[in-house]
C-alpha cells in the first residue's frame, strides 16, 4: 500500500494552477499512490482539471456536497473542502465523513477521512491541514488540531479495529509539542518506523516563475528536522517498507512543498 500526501500550493499568490497542474498529475501518475491526500484544493483546483484527470483511475471522497455524521452541514461547503481524500477504484469504501479543525479561524483547515477495504484488509486515513501561523497562541491552535485528529484516529481505530494512517500539511516540525500529543495517544511517525528513511526535508519554498510564464523550483538544503507534512499511523503490525519526499523536478516546479510517500504492509 503506497499512502501519498501532497500540498498542492493552492492558487492564493497570483499563481494560477493551469501552468503547474500537468507537472503534478504527472507525479502522481508516475508513483500511482493506492491514497492521495491533497491540501490547499482550492476554488482554482476546483476549476482546473486535476479531478478529472485522477477519475480515470481513482474515485475521491470530500469533493461533493453532503450531510453526514462529524460534518457541519451543506449550507458551509459551497465546494470548499481543501483537502480531498483520493484512492484506487479497486479499494472499497465503507464509511467516510469530513470535519473543520474546530478553533481554527480558517475553513480550508480540516479533516477528510475514509474507512477502506483492500482485499478484505480494513485501514482508515485521514487528510489534513494545521493551521499555519508562527508564535505561542498559534502553536495552541496546532495543539488543538493534534488533539482532534489524535481522538478521531483512536475513535476510528477502535470502531473499526483497523490502523489509521493520517497525512498531511501540519505546518510544525517534529521537535514540536504536536508530536508530542501524538506519542501520548500512541500515535507514530512513519520515517521513524521505515527500514528506508529520509532526511530531508519536505518543504522547499515557492517555485519562481519564468519568462514562458512556467515555474521553476530548486531543492532545499534543509534536513528532516524542518518537515512539515509528515504521515503518523496509529495501531500494531505495520510495518513501513520506505519513506520518501519526492524531489522531482517537475514536483518542485510544481508547488512549494515536496510530494511524501510511505510504503506500507499491515
Amino acid at each position: 500500500m503506497r499512502i501519498m500526501t501532497s500540498n498542492i500550493w493552492g492558487d492564493y499568490f497570483g499563481n494560477p494552477v493551469n501552468v503547474r497542474e500537468d507537472l503534478l498529475f504527472g507525479i502522481f501518475k508516475k508513483y500511482s499512490p493506492d491514497v492521495l491526500g491533497m491540501q490547499e484544493y482550492n476554488k482554482g483546483w476546483y476549476n482546473g482539471n486535476m479531478l478529472e484527470w485522477l477519475s480515470v483511475d481513482y474515485a475521491s471522497v470530500g469533493t461533493e456536497l453532503y450531510n453526514c455524521d462529524n460534518t457541519v452541514g451543506e449550507d458551509v461547503f459551497e465546494k470548499t473542502n481543501y483537502v480531498p481524500l483520493c484512492y484506487k477504484k479497486e479499494l472499497g469504501v465503507l464509511a467516510y465523513g469530513y470535519e473543520f479543525l474546530t478553533d481554527t479561524p480558517d475553513k480550508s483547515k480540516a479533516i477528510t477521512w475514509a474507512v477502506l477495504n483492500q482485499n478484505g484488509k480494513v485501514f482508515a486515513v485521514c487528510n489534513t491541514h494545521f493551521w499555519w501561523k508562527t508564535g505561542p497562541e498559534h502553536d495552541l491552535i496546532r495543539n488543538k488540531n493534534a488533539h482532534q485528529l489524535a481522538e478521531l484516529m483512536k475513535y476510528l481505530h477502535k470502531k473499526h479495529n483497523c490502523p489509521v494512517f493520517a497525512f498531511g500539511d501540519m505546518n510544525t516540525t517534529i521537535s514540536s509539542e504536536v508530536f508530542k500529543i501524538y506519542a501520548q495517544n500512541g500515535i507514530k511517525h512513519l520515517n521513524d518506523l521505515a527500514e528506508i528513511k529520509c532526511e530531508v526535508s519536505s518543504h522547499h519554498g515557492d517555485p519562481v516563475v519564468t519568462e514562458s510564464g512556467r515555474y521553476k523550483g530548486s531543492k532545499t538544503t534543509n534536513d528532516k528536522n524542518y518537515s512539515i507534512d509528515h504521515i503518523v499511523v496509529l495501531g500494531d503490525n505495520v510495518k513501513v517498507r520506505e519513506y520518501r519526499v519526492i524531489e522531482d523536478s517537475d514536483a518542485l516546479d510544481a508547488t512549494d512543498h515536496s510530494p511524501v510517500y510511505a510504503d506500507v504492509d499491515f
